[in-house]
């Protein structure tokens, strides 16, 4: 609101200079503006933009740019009597503004329809969030686009970054990954801190196999907030997917260095660091060591216990996985198979420790929205307790767990 009610002042302020030699039309328009005629401003400035004697004359259309933005500003007025006499104002007055910079050579407008670009960018600005509360994303994408051509128009890059981050965000939300790159890689050349720009680029990157450009999202990232350990998680985990194991480790390192004397971030920087070196390194001893550590600061919490669960339940898979490959009329392999399905079952028990915790954990909130927002956590850690309930012969607990995620999902 602060920058809003800056422009609008900084547009009336422009609104006071004194008409030059002009036509008789030009310039009456300009002083009934001055009077807050508007009405009649508006006719007279739309004759003389149209007349062959002012139309090709940049001070014409600097005054068409300053009587619409007027126009704009008095309808935002509780009182205002103008509030339906040019619904399209702020498009009028940025044509408008554009059309006197492209005629104005020598400059002599500059200040004033900058002024202009800015009142109409804030009002874009405002309309595309509004638009993208209620969910009319297309709409917001549009407004959020223009608004920023309005603030380049200005000078006013700091605004457009602002903007910017709108119409990544609305293309975001119709999975237009074309305009999601274009808007967020333009905000990574501006230097954003804006964490969500980082991971949504890094992911998508990821997802389409192209490492190298992901690793090059994660090392911007690192150069533009070098003070976030989350940059150092990214770099980390850019790394590993490359395989590189002792730069990823070293990136880890260099995250929890940065967040060790942070007591809330260095529990949660703990199990991302855990849940990589579980996943995509396959170092399970270095993951239960920062899980655990995670809990021994933070007992009750579902991220570390989750990453156990989840950890040993998924070797559990793989072991179970293995003993399934070998040839069942092989004697030699019946041993083996034996081995494999009791360490499995060994892993499935481990398992169900950590995801009973992670499920007390959620059930234990007493904030309803926070609930809300951990129900995909709680389905997932049912599921998965059914499954090693059912394969270390936990019948009773089976069947309990699955009418719960029956009754969740609605069956």
């Amino acid at each position: 609101m602060k920058m809003k009610k800056f422009v609008v002042a900084a547009v009336f302020t422009a609104m006071t200079m004194g008409a030059s030699a002009q036509s008789l039309m030009v310039s009456s328009a300009f002083q009934d503006m001055r009077k807050n005629y508007l009405s009649k401003a508006k006719d007279e400035i739309d004759k003389a933009c149209q007349h062959p004697d002012t139309k090709d004359d940049a001070k014409t259309w600097c005054y068409k740019a300053l009587i619409y933005a007027r126009i704009g500003g008095d309808a935002a007025e509780k009182k205002s009597k103008y509030k339906n006499l040019a619904p399209d104002w702020a498009e009028q007055a940025y044509t408008a503004a554009l059309e006197c910079k492209r005629l104005d050579t020598k400059q002599e407008f500059a200040q004033q329809v900058n002024e202009v670009f800015s009142f109409v960018g804030n009002d874009y600005w405002t309309r595309s969030s509004e638009a993208y509360q209620a969910k009319n994303y297309a709409e917001a994408q549009r407004l959020s686009e223009q608004a920023v051509e309005m603030f380049n128009n200005a000078g006013q890059s700091q605004y457009a970054s602002e903007v910017l981050y709108i119409a990544g965000i609305s293309a975001y939300a119709q999975q237009d990954t074309v305009n999601v790159k274009k808007h967020f890689n333009s905000l990574i050349r501006k230097r954003t801190d804006k964490e969500f720009v980082y991971r949504t680029l890094f992911n998508m990157y990821k997802d389409e196999q192209d490492f190298a450009q992901a690793m090059k999202v994660a090392t911007t990232f690192k150069r533009n907030c070098k003070t976030n350990p989350d940059a150092c998680l990214m770099s980390a985990e850019g790394y590993l997917l490359q395989k590189n194991i002792e730069k990823g480790k070293e990136e880890l390192d260099n995250a929890l260095n940065m967040a060790k004397d942070n007591a809330e971030l260095y529990p949660v920087v703990l199990v991302k660091a855990g849940t990589m070196l579980d996943e995509s390194a396959g170092e399970y001893e270095a993951a239960e060591a920062k899980f655990q550590e995670s809990l021994s600061i933070l007992p009750n919490q579902f991220g570390a216990n989750y990453g156990l669960g989840k950890m040993f339940y998924n070797r559990a898979v793989d072991k179970n996985n293995a003993a399934n490959q070998l040839d069942p009329f092989d004697e030699a392999s019946v041993g083996l198979y034996e081995k494999l399905n009791d360490e499995a079952k060994g892993f499935f028990r481990q398992a169900i420790t950590y995801l009973e915790k992670s499920v007390a954990y959620i059930d234990g909130l007493t904030d309803e929205n926070a609930k809300a927002s951990q129900r995909p956590n709680l389905i997932n850690s049912l599921r998965a307790l059914q499954n090693a309930y059912s394969r270390v012969d936990m019948l009773n607990e089976t069947n309990a767990i699955k009418a719960r995620v029956d009754q969740l999902m609605g069956n």
